[in-house]
């Protein structure tokens, strides 16, 4: 949520818990986030506090990969919008919803989502946000001028609003982009500036998003030294945070370092069936079918987790 000055003069009691609540969703403390922003909606919110509450809510269960209750609160927070002319807010929840769409495969319905969101958007920070979705839809689908073109306007928006977890994330997105299209060299820059940047604002989750990206550009580049390093600390940060999904991306990762550096496929093997394992208990399609492709011998799709 991006306030108007008026906002900004009161400190609300619901305020105090999204604030809060925030700073835990950003350690990756989502169960104490979560508990905050319902303390928010149970302290007798003003209506834009109960829509920021509701799409934070939303936010975190599509985190944890809790598909219909994500839906639930951001339909709830898009309807309070509509009823109360809070476009912004509107766009912002219709970006979540749009984010759990992507995440299970539904590239088109997303899309969608995020053509009519960026109608609705009026600050930049949500435009960027919206953007920057599109930009996750054109790289899942090949399109990659098209993602660079949403991902470089999208950096541009969150400049101009001074949003730096914004430039993180697109930062970590455009990396990602550039890996799957085959430019190791460039994905391992941006990398590093992704990482740069998410260390010093100290924004966990973003940050350990883009090492395990990093990761992977590492291993195609034939770096192996620096990976193992770097996978540890990603999967141990999501590990205590229950992001079931982060886990199964880590541990594809590590199977195919298993593969790269010592040919060792019976442990690149249980590395992809626990992966595949935890994707099908999320729900991500796309993961679960690329995992049985390396299980079954197949040409894998090289693909990994974009920041969101």
């Amino acid at each position: 949520m991006e306030p108007t000055q008026e906002r900004t003069r009161a400190l609300t009691a619901a305020r105090a818990h999204l604030d809060r609540g925030f700073r835990f969703e950003q350690a990756g403390s989502l169960a104490r986030a979560l508990e905050e922003y319902r303390d928010a909606l149970a302290s007798g919110p003003l209506p834009y506090e109960e829509i920021d509450a509701r799409l934070r809510v939303a936010r975190v269960h599509r985190t944890l990969a809790e598909w219909d209750a994500c839906r639930e609160q951001s339909e709830a927070a898009i309807r309070l919008a509509d009823e109360h002319a809070e476009d912004d807010l509107a766009a912002e929840a219709m970006n979540v919803q749009l984010g759990a769409l992507q995440m299970q495969g539904f590239y088109d319905a997303a899309d969608e989502l995020g053509h009519r969101a960026i109608g609705r958007a009026k600050s930049a920070r949500v435009r960027g946000i919206t953007l920057q979705n599109l930009g996750r839809s054109a790289a899942e689908r090949g399109d990659f001028a098209g993602a660079d073109a949403y991902f470089g306007d999208s950096i541009d928006a969150f400049r101009s609003a001074n949003y730096e977890i914004g430039v993180a994330v697109a930062l970590t997105n455009s990396a990602k982009a550039a890996h799957d299209r085959g430019d190791t060299r460039r994905a391992i820059q941006i990398g590093h500036e992704a990482i740069s940047l998410a260390r010093r604002l100290n924004q966990l989750d973003v940050l350990l998003t883009a090492v395990q990206n990093q990761a992977a550009a590492l291993v195609a580049s034939g770096d192996h030294d620096s990976v193992e390093a770097l996978l540890t600390e990603a999967l141990g940060h999501f590990t205590s945070a229950r992001n079931l999904l982060r886990q199964a991306e880590c541990l594809e990762i590590m199977g195919q370092m298993s593969e790269a550096r010592s040919g060792d496929r019976d442990a690149a093997r249980r590395c992809f069936e626990r992966a595949r394992e935890l994707a099908i208990a999320v729900g991500d399609r796309p993961l679960a079918e690329r995992l049985t492709k390396r299980l079954g011998g197949g040409e894998p799709a090289d693909d990994a987790n974009r920041a969101s």
